[in-house]
Formats: structure tokens, sequence, C-alpha cells
């Protein structure tokens, strides 16, 4: 619609211009002026504007200046005319309309546009007074009546100027309505500025096209669809002093010592009281520009101290307690140790860990968790020495600092800690009672590092918890022992696995029913300088507290693997339908590309992915996050999972539909059980398994009476029957024969659908 306006509007201008004076050329100027009202009428109504009442002021005033153009008679005389009175009424309606614009615009009132846009229209004002204003006043020719009439005019235009640089200080959106209203008000100040400078020369023609224009571009901006949103306050405020702007300001401040220097070097008249009173204002405006920007400065120099004091606070606290975190806590125990090497003072270390969190959660839920661990937080920080060095390292596990302090003092604060986090208390509608294991580590002098004393106090916490619930233990000579031992143990595995000293033996998997063997079991074994042979329980706890286990179990895999494609070869008849087991730990499992690696590996030695079975322990499926994911990626290649050492862990029956496992192997400790219902559970274990499709396998089976009555249970297959043996091909292992006619048992995956 406001393109249909537009071009019929310049048509009618185009028309005009080729008419000759006459009623024909009058009625045309008259049509235009009116359609310009009834357009921003129509837009108000079809575009349904949320600030209607600036629109319908610069309707009423453009209608005031229609009703000039049909009383003005083209006399220019000192006689004051009606339609003076017309037009001098649209000022303050047209005026308040756009100031309306701007406050709805302008709804944080941002006082730095404000004086910006004084600065610019005291300067514009001053031109205009000066070139227009001043020689009106000074025209003796005229009656003092006519001269304030037409003073009124450039004054109401000093006034419509100081409104549109109001709107163009503004951010926000710049639409076409926007630009196009803009347009319309400067072509009406241009036509204005220019008429009242030459009262004595003819308007007509240009002067004409220029309001007609203004006319036209001011009902195409209503009639707009997006005429609606000049009024829209910006969703963000851009930066307001931009290099235009202070283009502007400069410029604007020049412009009194500009009007006397040319009243100085050309001799033009300049009323100097007028300019020196605008260059007064315009210095106290720089002024008080110059001191809001001084105060923006530091404004946003303390929002950003505030930012940079939030964001360390959020980097080294904890989000759930408010305590200081892990990567915090190195800088709080480097403090202190670097302060005990020039004191000579003593620095301890105390971890506390809440007993059985895993099982709390399991009652409480994760958002009961969480309220536990902020009201163990809480209990902590009241026993702590110094609140500021209690930090929560990870889930359930806080650390305390104690500066000075020595052995006496970890056990006084130990005891403190237990004794704080044992009342009890009630989370998510439940009475719980919580406990806590405390290790300590002391360091007499300093001289040492945060991480080797987190170390210390990590492996004395470690023995606590084997210890039992409420247990308190200080790092000393023998678990200093312990770490010297532990480290030569692992740097002999080290070089063992470099230098190829690990041994693979194997223990055969017997089906229960037929006796037969099904497969074998490896075990890493090491024959080590002045300890003799050492089977993988003396050695992989080593290993598993480094990534050194993740390189021993890749080595097991690929060496099975190897070894069964080996015997495979040299008799097909004997080993072709034969697995083997390697169990990885949860480090392994989770480690990056190991799904890959296994795959790899068995299309490498040519073996069946289904002659592979990994098997992780019950635990790992609690400690490990990702490991269901990593064991159905096993199981998605054709490779076996078991879950091995079953009923040590957490799982409960009822999810074994859902365990991403082909086998649970039920740990021997059950399965040799002479417990009362020892029986009756083994029983149970096996149903449930077979309900699930799962194989069961018995753990640590030694005696033939116990595989009777395994058999009974219907258990598909035991381990340790027979001793492990290096080589199964050339040594052999001796089987109860056979009774033919009984299945030879294998766990066979699905073949996919061709």
């Amino acid at each position: 619609m406001h393109q249909r306006y537009a071009v019929l509007g310049a048509v009618l201008i185009g028309v005009y211009a080729v008419l000759s004076d006459g009623s024909a050329r009058t009625t045309l100027y008259l049509i235009i002026g009116l359609s310009c009202v009834a357009a921003i009428l129509v837009g108000i109504r079809v575009n349904r504007p949320a600030a209607r009442a600036p629109w319908l002021l610069m309707a009423a005033g453009q209608a005031c200046w229609v009703a000039g153009d049909q009383l003005f008679d083209g006399s220019t005389t000192s006689v004051v005319a009606i339609s003076d009175l017309a037009y001098l009424g649209a000022y303050p309606l047209v005026a308040i309309g756009i100031a309306d614009l701007v406050r709805h615009r302008d709804r944080g009132a941002d006082l730095g546009n404000l004086i910006d846009s004084a600065i610019v229209t005291v300067a514009a004002g001053l031109l205009l007074w000066v070139f227009v204003a001043d020689p009106i006043v000074d025209d003796s020719t005229r009656s003092v009546a006519a001269r304030a009439v037409a003073v009124a005019y450039p004054i109401g235009d000093i006034v419509l100027l100081a409104m549109l640089v109001a709107l163009l200080t503004l951010p926000g959106v710049r639409s076409t309505p926007y630009r196009l209203l803009t347009v319309s008000i400067v072509l009406l100040l241009v036509a204005d500025t220019d008429f009242a400078a030459s009262p004595g020369r003819s308007y007509a023609g240009v002067l004409d096209l220029l309001w007609l224009a203004s006319y036209v571009t001011w009902g195409a901006a209503a009639l707009h669809p997006q005429m609606s949103r000049i009024s829209d306050a910006p969703h963000h405020r851009r930066p307001t002093f931009t290099k235009r702007r202070l283009a502007a300001l400069i410029g604007s401040a020049l412009i009194a010592p500009a009007l006397v220097l040319v009243h100085v070097v050309h001799d033009t008249h300049v009323d100097m009281w007028v300019v020196v009173t605008a260059a007064g204002l315009l210095s106290l405006l720089a002024i008080g520009r110059m001191a809001l920007n001084i105060d923006e400065l530091r404004t946003t120099a303390r929002q950003r101290d505030e930012l940079q004091k939030r964001l360390l606070h959020e980097a080294s606290h904890d989000r759930l307690t408010g305590l200081v975190n892990a990567a915090a806590t190195h800088q709080l125990l480097g403090t202190a140790l670097r302060r005990g090497r020039r004191n000579g003072t003593s620095v301890t270390a105390l971890l506390v860990c809440v007993d059985s969190f895993d099982d709390l959660v399991g009652r409480l839920g994760h958002a009961g968790g969480d309220e536990l661990l902020r009201a163990v937080a809480d209990r902590l920080r009241s026993a702590a020495p110094d609140p500021d060095q209690l930090a929560r390292l990870d889930g359930e596990l806080f650390a305390v600092c104690v500066d000075p302090g020595g052995p006496d003092d970890a056990a006084d604060v130990g005891a403190r800690l237990m004794r704080a986090v044992a009342a009890p208390l009630t989370v998510a509608g439940h009475e719980v009672t919580p406990s806590a294991c405390v290790g300590a580590a002391v360091n007499m002098d300093g001289g040492t590092e945060p991480d080797d004393l987190l170390e210390q106090a990590h492996l004395a916490l470690r023995r606590a918890r084997v210890a039992g619930s409420g247990t308190f233990e200080v790092y000393g000579d023998g678990l200093r022992h312990e770490v010297l031992e532990r480290r030569s143990t692992e740097d002999a595995l080290r070089a063992a696995l470099a230098d190829g000293a690990l041994e693979l033996h194997y223990q055969p998997i017997v089906a229960v029913q037929s006796e037969i063997v099904d497969g074998y079991e490896s075990r890493v074994h090491w024959h080590r300088p002045g300890h003799g042979w050492q089977d993988s329980e003396h050695f992989l706890a080593v290993a598993a507290a480094s990534d050194l286990v993740c390189d021993i179990d890749r080595w097991v895999i690929g060496t099975a693997v190897r070894h069964l494609s080996t015997w495979t070869a040299l008799d097909r008849r004997q080993f072709e339908d034969l697995t083997v087991a390697v169990q990885v730990s949860g480090r392994t499992l989770s480690s990056p590309g190991f799904v890959d690696a296994v795959g790899a590996v068995l299309r490498d030695e040519g073996v069946e992915p289904h002659r592979l079975t990994i098997g992780v322990t019950e635990m790992t499926l609690v400690d490990v996050p990702r490991a269901t994911i990593d064991l159905a990626a096993l199981r998605d290649i054709g490779v076996l999972v078991s879950i091995n050492k079953f009923g040590t862990g957490h799982t409960p029956i009822g999810r074994f539909d859902s365990l991403p496992a082909d086998i649970i192997k039920v740990d021997k400790s059950l399965v040799n059980s002479t417990a009362p219902g020892a029986y009756d559970l083994l029983a149970l274990l096996v149903g449930a398994a077979h309900t699930c499709g799962l194989l069961a396998v018995a753990e640590g089976v030694t005696d033939t009476g116990r595989l009777a009555e395994l058999r009974a249970m219907k258990y598909d297959s035991a381990l340790g029957l027979h001793s492990s043996t290096v080589d199964p091909a050339e040594s052999g292992v001796t089987v109860v024969q056979a009774t033919r006619g009984h299945p030879h048992l294998r766990a066979v995956p699905d073949l996919p659908q061709p």
C-alpha cells in the first residue's frame, strides 16, 4: 500500500510541476496535502501501532499545514495572516508527536543521548537564528507583530530539528518508515528555512515541490507495514558514542567560533550576544557530556571488576556447595607449603570421604544426594579450623588444609570432622546418619609439592576406607614404604611389558553338563627378577592406578587372539570352536579407541569376533560412567561380553535384562559359600540369567562335588577345575571325558539377518 501511495504521490507532484498557476494547481496541492492526513489515519487503523498518540498528533499537525495552505493567499506583507495561525499551530503538534515517539523508543531515558541531541540542536539553532531569525528581528520595515510571527517559523523549525536529532541519536532498528519519516522532516525544514531566509522572493517552484514531497513521504511512512516499529525500544542497546556521533559533536562545538571568525574576517553582521550565549550553553553541555562519560567509564570499570571477581569465584569454587574447588585447592596448598618453608612450620592436608555415598544416593535420589552434600559441606565448614581452607575435590570427596598443623593437629581435626559428618539429619524425607573416613598427610617443613601431599593423603584415605566406615588414617612410614614399593613395581612392570617379560597362562572353561573344554580364560603372569612368578592379582592393582593397565590389557588381548589363531591353525578340529576370554579394567574399557583396537586385532589375526570374550568386573558398571555404552559397542562388532566377579557389586537381579552382556561369571566367594541360603542364591542367579538370555559361569570351582551341584542348578560353564597352562596346544589339559550325546555348549551371538 505504501508503495502505491508513494508512486501515485510522485505522479501527482510531477503533474503539479507542469501545471500553470490556477485553480487546478491549487486543488491538486490541496489533494496531496489531504492525502497525507488520510494516509496517516489509514496507517494507524491498518498497522495498529502500540503508540497511536504520536501519529494522531502528527496527523493533526499535517491537517493544520493543509489548512494553512488553503488560507495562504501568497502575500508576504507585514500584516499577520490567518494562515500563519494554522501554520504555526502545526509545529507544536508535530513536535509533541515526534517527542512521544522518542519517549517510547528510549524507555531507558539515556541521558547521554539527550545531551548529544541538545548539543547538535543548539549548534543548528544558532545557525538558523543568525542567518534566518536575526535578520527578521532586525527588519524595521515590518511591524513588531509581523516580525514576531516571522520569527516564530524558524523557532518552530528549531524545535522540530531538536526532535529529529533526538530521534536520530537513539539506538535501535533503522526501518524503512523510520527513514521515510526522517526524509520528510528534513524536506520540510529545508523548505521552511529557505522560505524564511528570503521572504521577499517568490517561493513557488522548488519550495512547493519540497513541501509536497514532505507530505507524500510522511504519508508513505505511516502506511508502511513496519510503521509501528518506529516506537519500539531496542532489545539490546548498542554503543552510542560512535565515530560519526563524535564528528557531529565536534562540528557542533566549532560552529560558534566559526561564526566569530566569519564576523571578524568578512565583517558580516553577527549578533555576538547570541553567539556568546550559545557558546556558553554548548560549553556547559560539553562539560556535562564529559562528566557523564567519566561516570560511564567508572561504572564500566566497576562492572568489569565485579565480573572478573564473579568469574574468578566461579572458576575457583564448587557450584553445588560454594566451597573451593580442586583447582583452587592446589593453590591453597601451594601457598601454605611456601609459607611453611619460609617459617619452618608444618602443613597438614586431610581428605574427607562420605562412606557408602552411592548407596545413599540410591535411597535419596540425585537431588537428595546433592542436598546431602550441601549439608555435609555446611557441617565441615563449621568444624574446619579455617572455612576458607575447606574444598570439595570431586563427588563426595572433601579436602581440608591445616596451616600450620602437625600430626596431633591432624588427629584432632580429623576426629572433629568425622563427628560433624556423623550427626543424623533428614534429607528428602529420609532420616540418614552419614559417616566419613579421613586420610591425612603431614609435611613438617613445607618441603614438598601440593600434588605429592595430596597423593599421600589419598593413600591414607584409601587405607582408612579399607579399614571400614568412620576410620582415620595418617600417612606414615608404612604407607611411605608402600608408595615406594608401588612405584618400584610400576617401573619394573613397565620395563617387563616393553621387554616382553610378561606371559599368558590359560585356564580352561568347562561346560558343566558335558565336562568338555569350551574355551580358555587368559591370566597374565610375570616372572619378576628376585620375586619369582607372580600372577595378575599381585601387580595389576598397581598398574590400574595409571594408564599402564591400558597398555597391559591391550597386550593381553592382542596376545590371546594371536594364540587362538595359532592353535586353530595347528589343530582346527580341536580348537576351531573354542573361545578365549580376557578381563580388562574399567580404565581400559573407557580409553579412547579401545573398541576399534579390538576390532582391528580380530581382523588382523583372522579370528571371528564371537570367539573373543571381553570381561569386566561388576563394579566397573558402577565406577565407569560410559561402561554400558562401551560394552554395547563391543557387542555391536560381535565380541561377547561377560560381567565377572558377579555378586560382589550392586547389580540387582531385576536389571539382568538391561545388562549389556552375554555372560555373567558368578564370583567364587558365592560359588564356594557354605552360608545358609547360598545354594538357593546360586540357583536364583542362574535362573534369572537364563530367563534374560544370559549364560551363567561359576568361578573358583575346585571339586567335582560342587560341579555336580552346579550341574543340577543348570549352570553353563565352570572355571577352576584344572590348573592353568602356558600353551594348551602343546601341554594339553586333562579333562574328564565327556559322555557322548551331551551338547558342547558355546556362547555364539545371534547372526545378523542377510
